[in-house]
């Protein structure tokens, strides 16, 4: 007979209004069941009102991530219109800046029943809808597991770091979790770890000092004045790959930079104190990585609880008075922080230097002086390379002279390697700025520029430099990094097609087990048997990646860090082992990670990437001394195991 009833049911087409009858039923008993638990013992929930059913359930997850378990008495089975109304204004609020609740980013199996028939008109005539949101106890008590392992990797990820920047950002996406974690307490070294991050916090953004060390006065320039030449420095030394924002006179700009303790801005007018916020949030890199801890930091970051970010720097120090032309190189403009490099730099050993310094500095001046005088046609001093490496980078990022240059020559086999010229690049639509320094190739007899890279970081270039290798061995591989860094920075695929060998192999890897050696520690501190997961990609696969992933970017900007090399002897001399922390910035991507190449340098006119691994984080077993040993090269064969 129910078999029947369904039958005749289903042949008038009113089954499945009757099973809709019945679901919704059965969600109005359940609902009710959840919403008499008063004290989340079985369930944890939040309702939700709004206009449309995607504002109702926007506020319904918003409230459920905002539950505290220590205040059981948030819901009290009944709302008011004045409740109603103001947490529909807040939500309008949070939708406005385009994200909703936080933690619920760490839930899953979060369910959803529709209740908005079930909305009392004559109480409520401004929303039509209403969405009750839930999870079983059981399933809240597993965010609070997830958030809690997420916190206490950021923090030990932290105490291992040695770049400041890396240091700030760990300890601020943990605080920024920390805030909305109601878990059992997370005690680290005996202190609670919401005050061991803040105090952390605080300490790395007392300890960034930044100085206006020259200003310059540019007349022909109507909008922008004024150069402000800064110093970044952390404990006296120089600090790189910071981002800040800063008031111009005018308004807010955002996105710039800083490489080698070094930065420069362009102002509108000058007053008494120069007004800089130090990017401790980065947010475009927790975007890319997490939604869950990129919503906790927009909200830290509304909040303003991280003041310390907020430096009011002195714009017109003792000593420093704008000049119409400002030498940076001179004795009175030096800055302390263009010293400690210089320091750092006479300790890399003797250079080969050229006979003829003046032939060369001609070349460079007549290129920073085409920067003003656009008539100058220097194509000819390239070659038809040389000049398309030149013309990709002019043709981007809107490039000013960033300080005065001081040239250096060094000679290499045949060529003469001119050291450096310092570039602002500003990009206009992300609103990004970078400060590069750019090294130029001569061709010794026909004294034509063959090619042109960014130079390396100043940390990353000294690892190499302290090197016990000849001469020609150290600068080829810097030569080498310089080209490789800089076709990513450029997007030229075709120097990235030619440069991986057919046979490369190119690994991503996730870490299955982190390393808690501190960058330069002679000894590992943990025994461990970390592994690491890999998945492995062909060159073609790679390349077409690559390629499609460059026809979205406005620009790339890629940097190295923390810098492990070693060569190979025997069978593998002329292959080089690299380990480096990577930072990739683009107008529509950021990450980070620990890049691992092997070069094969047999060759000197043909270096090839035979093995490139990118991991998330540092993997204990996997050194840039392992990756050679791992590596297997013989005559006409190359494999790695």
């Amino acid at each position: 007979m129910k078999r029947l009833f369904s039958t005749i049911l289903l042949l008038l087409g009113v089954l499945p209004l009757y099973a809709q009858h019945i679901n919704a039923t059965a969600d109005l008993a359940l609902a009710e069941e959840i919403m008499q638990d008063m004290q989340y013992e079985r369930y944890v929930w939040a309702v939700g009102y709004g206009s449309d059913l995607t504002a109702a359930d926007n506020m319904a997850m918003q409230n459920l991530s905002s539950i505290d378990l220590s205040l059981v008495t948030i819901h009290t089975g009944q709302t008011t219109n004045e409740e109603i109304n103001r947490e529909a204004a807040r939500t309008k609020e949070v939708d406005e800046m385009k994200f909703v609740g936080s933690a619920m980013m760490f839930l899953e199996n979060v369910h959803r029943i529709d209740l908005s028939n079930q909305i009392n008109k004559k109480d409520n005539q401004k929303y039509n809808y209403m969405v009750l949101r839930y999870v079983t106890a059981e399933e809240w008590g597993k965010r609070y597991d997830s958030m809690k392992v997420k916190i206490e990797n950021y923090i030990s990820s932290a105490e291992i770091f040695s770049s400041v920047v890396d240091r700030l950002r760990c300890y601020t996406w943990a605080y920024a979790l920390l805030k909305h974690y109601h878990g059992p307490a997370i005690i680290i070294d005996g202190i609670a770890a919401d005050q061991l991050a803040l105090s952390r916090i605080t300490e790395l953004l007392d300890g960034i000092k930044i100085s206006v060390t020259n200003i310059e006065k540019v007349e022909s320039d109507k909008n922008y004045p004024y150069k402000l030449y800064l110093d970044f420095t952390y404990d006296d030394e120089p600090l790189s790959n910071i981002t800040f924002s800063y008031f111009d006179g005018s308004g807010l700009i955002d996105g710039e930079t800083v490489k080698d303790g070094r930065s420069l801005l362009m102002m509108k007018k000058l007053g008494e104190t120069l007004k800089i916020s130090i990017d401790c949030y980065m947010e475009d890199q927790a975007r890319q990585q997490d939604p869950g801890i990129y919503a906790c930091i927009q909200e830290l970051r509304l909040s303003g609880a991280l003041t310390g970010s907020n430096k009011a720097v002195d714009m017109q120090p003792k000593g420093v008075r704008p000049q119409k032309e400002v030498d940076t190189n001179s004795s009175k403009n030096i800055s302390k922080v263009t010293q400690s490099l210089r320091q750092a730099e006479a300790k890399y050993g003797k250079t080969t230097q050229v006979s003829n310094p003046e032939t060369y500095s001609a070349i460079m001046d007549r290129i920073v002086a085409s920067f003003t005088n656009k008539s100058d046609d220097i194509e000819s001093l390239f070659t038809p390379r040389g000049w398309s490496d030149y013309s990709k980078i002019v043709a981007e990022g809107n490039p000013i002279v960033a300080r005065t240059p001081q040239w250096k020559f060094i000679k290499l086999d045949t060529l003469v390697i001119c050291r450096e010229l310092p570039l602002k690049l500003k990009f206009s639509a992300s609103r990004k700025s970078f400060i590069e320094d750019v090294v130029f190739r001569i061709n010794e007899r026909t004294k034509k520029i063959e090619s042109v890279a960014y130079k390396l970081g100043a940390s990353t270039e000294s690892s190499i430099m302290a090197k016990d290798w000849s001469e020609v061995d150290r600068l080829t591989l810097i030569t080498f990094l310089e080209d490789y860094r800089s076709a990513y920075c450029l997007r030229d695929i075709a120097y990235i097609k030619k440069v991986f060998s057919d046979d490369a192999y190119i690994i991503v890897g996730k870490v299955l087990q982190k390393s808690k050696k501190k960058y330069n520690d002679k000894t590992e501190l943990i025994e461990s048997d970390g592994r690491a997961v890999y998945t492995r990609y062909s060159k073609k696969q790679y390349v077409d990646n690559l390629s499609r992933s460059f026809l979205s970017k406005e620009f790339v900007n890629v940097r190295f860090e923390e810098c492990e090399v070693c060569s190979g002897y025997g069978a593998k001399q002329g292959i080089y082992a690299v380990q480096v922390r990577q930072i990739y910035t683009s107008n529509n991507y950021a990450d980070e990670g620990i890049l691992t190449l092997a070069i094969d340098m047999r060759e000197e006119v043909n270096p090839l990437v035979r093995v490139r691994v990118w991991q998330q984080e540092r993997d204990v077993n996997y050194t840039a001394e392992q990756m050679m040993e791992r590596t297997v090269s013989t005559e006409g064969s190359f494999s790695h195991n």
